[in-house]
């Protein structure tokens, strides 16, 4: 896991706005010309409050870094070059769009010292990706994931269930082609409506309906053990939450914890299938690390309580274990 150093460049390079988009909102920064002079003091800012040994990478985040003029993007990978040599930045990471990453601007990504490129796939389904006024097909995406592998960069992929047109057969449709291209890792944002965005209109005149928050749950908790299964990281579940971002979501299924009600999901589906096969004189020890107690027992308890309207009260022991490996569980079965 790297340290990351985020530096947001709102919106830029986006050639349009897509229907759910307002990064102003999103990132919590404003969009602004990029003052590339403010660069080299927030990444030493950060550095300043690094405490530990992991490796470090600067992010541009918030904008489509391969769609802006190439002069700009060689302007601010420059910025971060000092810190490479000196060997306090290891390598850098960029956020963009699938239709605009080529074998050209690759290489010099890659002479910069661009080593992680996330790509704002969204959906893999045309139909979808034109409601949401995306701008490009589900092609783009599957060809610069395949050319950025094949060009060594680590590969990220972000997805938004329940965008305009998208159901969970589409959605799980592009889960699967997701995993078919075998990207590194993979971010999943459950679509909000964001204020002053496209989609609050559509919202507003009842052409949009969002997600439930317990539909966004279970379809992300889904997803995630499919990628799980596939041997691919899921590292985020959710938007970041941050004061602007809470003020203008206007509906959806934002919650600051969402990643934390997924992985109840997961437990709570987990210590079910177990239970389930206990006779009835058996009783179970479930043991697991002390870094999960919260995602097992779920948020207000309500796992245990699930469970105990399950039948399940009294024929389970939670035991937590200091010494065990977050994610990992053992059963003892007793009398």
């Amino acid at each position: 896991m790297h340290y990351i150093i985020p530096v947001f460049i709102s919106h830029c390079g986006c050639p349009h706005d897509c229907l759910f988009c307002n990064q102003e909102k999103i990132s919590g920064t404003a969009r602004s010309g990029i003052e590339l002079c403010r660069v080299k003091s927030e990444i030493a800012a950060w550095l300043a409050r690094k405490k530990d040994r992991r490796r470090v990478q600067v992010a541009f985040f918030g904008g489509s870094f391969t769609c802006m003029d190439t002069g700009l993007q060689r302007a601010l990978l420059d910025e971060v070059r000092p810190f490479i040599e000196s060997g306090l930045v290891d390598s850098i990471r960029c956020s963009t769009r699938p239709d605009c990453v080529d074998a050209s601007g690759g290489r010099m990504l890659w002479e910069h010292k661009v080593r992680t490129v996330e790509l704002g796939v969204q959906s893999f389904d045309d139909r979808v990706l034109r409601l949401s006024q995306r701008g490009h097909g589900a092609h783009h995406s599957r060809q610069s994931v395949r050319l950025l592998k094949t060009m060594g960069f680590e590969v990220g992929v972000q997805l938004m269930p329940g965008l305009p047109g998208d159901s969970l057969k589409t959605f799980m449709a592009t889960v699967k082609t997701t995993i078919g291209l075998q990207p590194d890792f993979v971010r999943i944002y459950p679509t909000v409506v964001v204020r002053d965005s496209g989609l609050e209109q559509s919202y507003r005149r009842g052409e949009y309906l969002p997600l439930s928050l317990e539909k966004a749950v279970a379809m992300t908790a889904r997803s995630y053990k499919m990628f799980d299964g596939a041997g691919i990281k899921v590292i985020r579940m959710g938007l970041q939450p941050s004061p602007g971002l809470e003020q203008s979501v206007v509906a959806g299924p934002y919650h600051p914890a969402f990643g934390q009600l997924v992985n109840s999901r997961l437990w709570f589906k987990r210590l079910r299938k177990r239970l389930v096969q206990l006779n009835d004189k058996e009783k179970l020890e479930i043991r697991v690390s002390h870094r999960d107690l919260s995602a097992v027992v779920g948020n207000n308890r309500n796992n245990i309580k699930r469970l105990d309207l399950l039948g399940y009260a009294g024929r389970y022991d939670l035991v937590t274990d200091k010494e065990m490996v977050r994610g990992s569980v053992t059963y003892v079965v007793g009398k």
